[in-house]
């Protein structure tokens, strides 16, 4: 059948982008030179080097405070998480890596967000994590602090600050390693992800040797800045506190909070009566309790198949129906934790969203799950995966937290066995290359193979940084493919050799039904839409057909 073909049209709200890479890790060895010369006195003096290989060991590294080779980070740091080592400060930009760049209305410091009513659970979400120990899903992208009348969300103070490294790491601090290709534009801020709110600067390295400054705005999202065109790798060193991550949040009174609330919407205030009413807080509890009440109200929401509406108001129909996934709960919290004054921030990325609220002296993150199914993610074995303090706040039986998706999508791909060469890929660098076109072969009783992928429906309203909705089927001589992977590719003027943007699976029927995000850095203009598996030990790799240009 011929792909369907999209219009993508911009986004109404700039939203989070979806993309991928394969970060590798930085084996390091020392070669021990030994001279050696003749042992016969009538030997020619004839000098030879022997090499002779010595194992990394980060251990090592740590007790005798070694450093990388251009000698600006420790070659290893030890990490409630586990042993971590530094990457390769040396070794260039990949066009096999997630390239950050200020391509796309969500990228620059003027980006906003605005909620959606698709409530349904994302199956597989593209992610991509340049941190180690590993963070995902909580890689900090874009972090909004202020609501619009229309419910669009926005960073109230956007002016920018500088942000020096301040090379230490203090007690109580947890650090990490980052590694992020940025593509420079001059005198441009780009955004570049962190780790968490109040991240610290400690040391960083930039390869090319380019003058950049990191940023900061008013919602703590960072940025880099330089002056000419460059693609550059940042390796950094980050110090941030570990209670941000797991701790109660601080006894106060309303009074400590008083300097950090700011005014809100005065239309929303109705929609905020019901909805603290709804939950059952009010201004006359004490602020750590109303937020407790709050985030077990929010963590109790499912994911559905019917948009909620009846009110007139996006905000009303979502928080009093209990419907969303992560980024709805964290919509809907965010509105009403401003109302009420507690000081707030929605935190976004290409794969899950979660809130962050301020007790006065300590920014807490705080997850109110709503996790997608499955997260499209190359895990490097080297890096240990972050682990968290314990959780403060309880969670329904039905629980669907970013740290669970975290851990079934590493223990899925540790079974998988290692990814192969050039398994990454992103919309900004080399696409892989795409599943090959349905074949014919024959098995050892000359029986005839054939995949076979149609798309059977399709969202007529495609949008940069929305869902995109489809269906379809995956057959083999009639039989369904049941619970094989397939991809959602675009190819058009922009992606030539065309781009992944999402997976979903087929159930045991062989039929598939999701949405993928678009990514809001894609370019406006016409694409061919196809829908691609590799297949399994059963089903041959297959795909829609392509339309001729």
């Amino acid at each position: 059948m011929s792909s369907p073909a999209a219009r993508l049209r911009p986004a109404r709200p700039p939203a989070v982008s979806a993309s991928r890479r394969r970060l590798g890790g930085w084996a390091r060895s020392l070669l021990v030179l030994a001279l050696a010369c003749a042992v016969s006195p009538l030997a020619d003096a004839q000098v030879s080097l022997l090499h002779e290989f010595i194992a990394p060991d980060p251990a090592e590294d740590v007790s005798l405070a070694t450093t990388t080779l251009d000698g600006g980070l420790p070659a290893a740091i030890q990490t409630p998480s586990g042993l971590a080592t530094a990457p390769d400060p040396q070794r260039p930009p990949s066009n096999q890596q997630q390239v950050y760049s200020n391509v796309g209305s969500d990228a620059g410091p003027e980006a906003s967000y605005e909620p959606d009513r698709d409530t349904r659970r994302p199956n597989v979400e593209r992610y991509d994590d340049p941190f180690s120990p590993a963070t995902a899903p909580f890689k900090r992208l874009q972090a909004y602090d202020a609501v619009r009348a229309d419910y669009s969300l926005v960073v109230r103070d956007r002016g920018l600050k500088t942000l020096k490294a301040d090379g230490s790491v203090a007690a109580g601090d947890e650090a990490f390693y980052g590694d992020i290709s940025v593509d420079l534009v001059p005198n441009e801020p780009v955004r570049i992800p962190t780790v968490g709110p109040d991240t610290r600067l400690v040391r960083m390295h930039v390869n090319p040797d380019t003058p950049v400054v990191v940023l900061r705005d008013g919602a703590d999202n960072w940025f880099v800045r330089g002056t000419k065109s460059a693609r550059v790798r940042l390796v950094v060193q980050l110090a941030i506190a570990r209670a941000t991550f797991g701790s109660d949040f601080a006894d106060v009174d309303w009074g400590k909070l008083a300097p950090y609330r700011t005014p809100q919407e005065a239309s929303h205030e109705a929609a905020f009566r019901q909805v603290a009413q709804a939950i059952g807080i009010s201004p006359t509890m004490r602020p750590r309790d109303v937020v407790q009440k709050m985030v077990e109200y929010f963590r109790s929401f499912t994911p559905s198949d019917d948009p909620p509406k009846g009110n007139g108001d996006i905000y009303l129909d979502l928080a009093l129906s209990r419907k969303g996934v992560c980024r709805h709960r964290a919509f809907a919290f965010l509105v009403t934790a401003l109302h009420i004054g507690i000081p707030a921030r929605m935190v976004v990325n290409e794969a899950h969203a979660w809130v962050e609220v301020f007790d006065g002296s300590l920014w807490h993150r705080i997850d109110l799950g709503g996790a997608a199914l499955n997260m499209d993610q190359e895990v490097d074995p080297s890096r240990p995966p972050y682990v968290p303090p314990p959780d403060p706040y309880s969670w329904p039986e039905q629980r669907d937290s970013g740290q669970d998706l975290a851990e079934r999508t590493r223990a899925e791909q540790m079974q998988q066995g290692p990814p192969g060469p050039g398994a990454a890929g992103s919309s900004t660098a080399a696409p892989p290359p795409p599943p090959p076109a349905p074949t014919s072969t024959s098995d050892a009783t000359g029986r005839a193979e054939r995949t076979d992928v149609v798309v059977t429906a399709l969202d007529k309203d495609i949008r940069r940084g929305f869902p995109l909705h489809l269906q379809g089927q995956v057959s083999s001589d009639g039989a369904p493919c049941g619970h094989v992977r397939v991809d959602v590719i675009l190819t058009g003027n922009a992606a030539p050799h065309g781009v992944a943007i999402g997976s979903l699976s087929t159930d045991e029927r062989g039929r598939y039904d999701g949405a993928v995000i678009i990514p809001g850095d894609f370019a406006l203009g016409d694409y061919e839409l196809a829908v691609a598996t590799p297949g399994d030990v059963r089903c041959k790799a297959g795909r829609t057909e392509t339309a001729a240009p």
